[in-house]
């Protein structure tokens, strides 16, 4: 990306800092032979967004310097910003910290005000959406941090005391062998919920998924009907109406519409850096309880929405029969009748393990909160019990002990961790507190692993400070 001047001299005033807070800069990772012959890396990171940048810039900071990012997108659509997210703003508080690993010069207030100004910094409400895309590629440019692009993760497995990761590339199948792996897809696990088969019936692209990349100028002049009340979902309306469709209803299955977000409310110092250490049935409850208080939207997302023209909302609204009359689409559910010339569904994102081929090792053998917890019969949920059981460092566990070693070699910053991690894992807010777990859950496997060599490499030497002979005067 290219930069302005300022941007230039923050770029620098970055580099210096990391140069004085550089202690302690020796180097102290062993490189170790793949079964390949190849140096195995030291971590793979599977997604380069906001989460695999930051820990990327971490390890590489702690002296873990074998370290690449995998992305399956190409280089500056990683994540959700300029693909499938359609808000105008970021819904988090602009002051939030993470990917700068506490330092000023790389945090995302520092650069928009080498752009704007402290005035303009003061006069924006939240983060504009496309401004974070163009934040995060500066980050990764101004910290020479190593992206492969385009490559999708085909399978892991592990070979020996490492993993093996196989990718589809342009150049075809490749295989690359890592230490460590830290999965950081994010919110999903890399793919909506499928449309229900009802959808597939209808004519071709009478019916899509908010989660792909829809060019909104198709719904001019046309009917639009949302089945779910997620921020996703009035982003979406909102956008289609913008764009020029004729009216945008958001369909939902719960009776009233989610007030509350107490998720907010949880963001401080004690839940984001602590929650992890509450015992299992707090965690279940504070989780169990979230699930059926819902998310509402962010207040300036749901003004705008109820402010533009041919917005509307239909509660205890689920979609029961979904139908093609020959000219639309005609969706019946909780006594009402509507039609529409489109629908879109919002119904969230696939979290489960067992939802990604790629994955399927790691489902096969990691521990689920089940398999660790039952709640009483008065908090049973359904489906709950089927999200993974991560550690402190957000590192898998063998669901039988002794049968699979190397889930400890895998971090995961996806969707699904929640439960274990806190109720922000994959979103900005917890990043502060959630990333230097990750990185010393890689670094401790990393230093386990060669604690004999570094015996040796003790007693071998009796690492003089002063000369001998002075010692002895």
């Amino acid at each position: 990306m290219s930069m302005t001047e300022a941007l230039h001299d923050l770029a620098a005033q970055a580099r210096r800092e990391l140069d004085i807070l550089a202690y302690p800069a020796a180097p102290w990772v062993d490189g170790v032979t793949a079964p390949d012959g190849s140096e195995a890396l030291d971590c793979a990171i599977i997604g380069a967004g906001q989460f695999g940048l930051t820990i990327a810039a971490g390890l590489r900071r702690e002296q873990v310097t074998r370290v690449t990012c995998f992305d399956a997108a190409a280089e500056g659509a990683e994540g959700p910003w300029v693909t499938y997210a359609r808000m105008a703003m970021l819904r988090t508080p602009k002051d939030l910290t993470g990917p700068d690993l506490g330092l000023p010069s790389l945090s995302f207030r520092a650069f928009w005000q080498a752009q704007h100004g402290t005035e303009g910094w003061d006069e924006m409400h939240r983060v504009p959406r496309t401004a974070w895309m163009d934040y995060l590629n500066w980050y990764r440019t101004v910290l020479a941090l190593p992206v492969r692009n385009l490559w999708r993760l085909i399978s892991l497995k592990p070979s020996r005391a490492m993993l093996e990761l196989r990718f589809a590339t342009p150049a075809g199948e490749r295989v690359i062998f890592a230490r460590s792996v830290v999965l950081a897809t994010g919110a999903a696990a890399g793919r909506s919920i499928p449309l229900p088969e009802a959808a597939h019936a209808l004519p071709e692209g009478r019916a899509l998924s908010a989660y792909d990349a829809l060019d909104c100028t198709a719904f001019k002049g046309e009917r639009l009907g949302i089945l779910g009340g997620s921020a996703t979902a009035f982003d979406l309306g909102i956008a289609a109406l913008q764009a020029g469709a004729a009216s945008a209803t958001l369909c939902l299955r719960r009776q009233s519409l989610p007030y509350a977000n107490p998720r907010r409310w949880m963001e401080n110092a004690g839940f984001l850096a602590h929650y992890m250490d509450l015992p299992d049935a707090t965690k279940w409850a504070y989780s169990l309880r979230l699930n059926r208080i819902g998310q509402s939207p962010p207040k300036p997302t749901y003004d705008l929405a109820m402010s533009t023209p041919g917005f509307a909302i239909r509660t205890a609204s689920p979609w029961e029969e979904v139908r093609w009359n020959g000219s639309e689409v005609v969706v019946r559910g909780g006594g009402r009748t509507q039609y529409f010339d489109r629908v879109v569904y919002a119904t969230g994102m696939r979290t489960a393990l067992e939802d990604v081929p790629a994955f399927s090792a790691i489902a096969e053998h990691a521990a689920r909160w089940e398999d660790r917890y039952t709640p009483p019969r008065a908090l049973e949920a359904p489906g709950m019990g089927r999200n993974p059981y991560l550690n402190r460092y957000a590192a898998f566990e063998e669901r039988i002990p002794c049968t699979a070693p190397w889930l400890g070699r895998i971090m995961s910053v996806m969707g699904g961790g929640g439960l274990s991690l806190g109720p922000v894992a994959t979103s900005v807010s917890g990043m502060k507190y959630l990333v230097p777990l990750v990185l010393a859950g890689v670094k401790r496997q990393l230093f386990l692993d060669q604690q004999e060599a570094d015996w040796a490499r003790f007693t071998a030497d009796i690492h003089a400070e002063i000369p001998k002979e002075a010692a002895a005067a």
